[in-house]
């Protein structure tokens, strides 16, 4: 195919497992005031092995103009987890668990991507990605965190935690002669959460809900005076320029940020508020991205 190349990859990949998991807890203290005492790491703990493979196509769509489409998929195996049955101890009947290589997941997905290489004094690009990434569990630790809270652990693969079924990327840059500017836009679809759930049917709920979706626009500006053999370059970095409070963490019970069943709840049984009111009990910071910020500088070159 003229002005077109089609790529393949595959391969077989191991990642020895982080080291948290293989020395957790090496002195095994236990709290046995609890049913379950805790988890415990395994240093014989296999490599995590991944299958992955790609298969894609790159167009000349012009002279400037590149189209290419790509469709990849990652199988992940061993990966540490606690599905394993807990180990008592049979001496006072408590229970711990291990960490082993019990997990597993599946990546698959389809990025389009559109750009434009600099010419006539800018470049542009904009890509698409369609993914599911699904897992047994995506904590290691989630299914004796199920055991102990009294529910099943889980008994399908579901969404994990980092799985954004929709995401899109763009970027404008322009250089003249003496000024230029970029600007760079991120969308994407919102993050799986669970929902509070009142029993035990935990196959249905795990990451079942998705939060709002993620935007975010940057932008960069510069221009240039020249003195004799030097050079003195003004930069202005503006983040997330329309202050969008993207809502990164939610409530389980209502899928955001900025609101709980629990403060209504709160409010009603009109508690006595001393140093915060229960509005401000339940604002979290931390459920929202950074607001906007603006840097303004300058580089001297000689």
């Amino acid at each position: 195919m003229e002005g077109g190349v089609i790529h393949f990859s595959y391969g077989h990949f191991i990642q020895i497992p982080r080291f948290e998991r293989l020395y957790q807890n090496p002195e095994f203290e236990l709290d046995h005031t609890e049913a379950h005492t805790g988890v415990i790491g395994n240093a014989d703990l296999k490599p995590e092995k991944t299958v992955s493979g790609e298969i894609g196509l790159q167009q000349q769509l012009s002279e400037d103009v590149l189209l290419d489409v790509t469709a990849y998929f990652r199988d992940i195996r061993d990966l540490a987890g606690t599905s394993a049955e807990d180990i008592e101890i049979f001496s006072i009947r408590d229970r711990y668990s291990k960490i082993s290589n019990s997990d597993f997941g599946l990546v698959r997905g389809v990025v389009l991507a559109l750009s434009k290489r600099f010419v006539g004094g800018y470049s542009a690009s904009v890509d698409y990605t369609y993914q599911v990434a699904k897992a047994s569990n995506s904590d290691p630790e989630a299914a004796r965190n199920a055991r102990a809270g009294g529910a099943l652990p889980e008994i399908q693969m579901t969404h994990m935690d980092w799985d954004q079924t929709h995401t899109v990327n763009s970027t404008f840059s322009y250089a003249g002669s003496a000024w230029g500017f970029s600007v760079i836009g991120q969308y994407g679809s919102g993050m799986p959460y669970t929902p509070r759930r009142s029993k035990d049917i935990t196959a249905l709920l795990t990451n079942s809900q998705k939060k709002p979706y993620f935007l975010n626009v940057d932008a960069r500006a510069y221009k240039d005076f020249n003195f004799g053999p030097t050079k003195l370059t003004l930069f202005l970095k503006v983040y997330n320029i329309f202050d969008r409070l993207n809502e990164i963490n939610v409530y389980d019970d209502t899928g955001r940020a900025g609101f709980s069943l629990q403060q209504r709840t709160a409010e009603s049984s009109n508690p006595v508020q001393t140093v915060n009111s229960v509005g401000e009990w339940f604002t979290n910071t931390t459920h929202y991205s950074e607001p906007r910020r603006i840097e303004l500088g300058f580089v001297y070159s000689f």
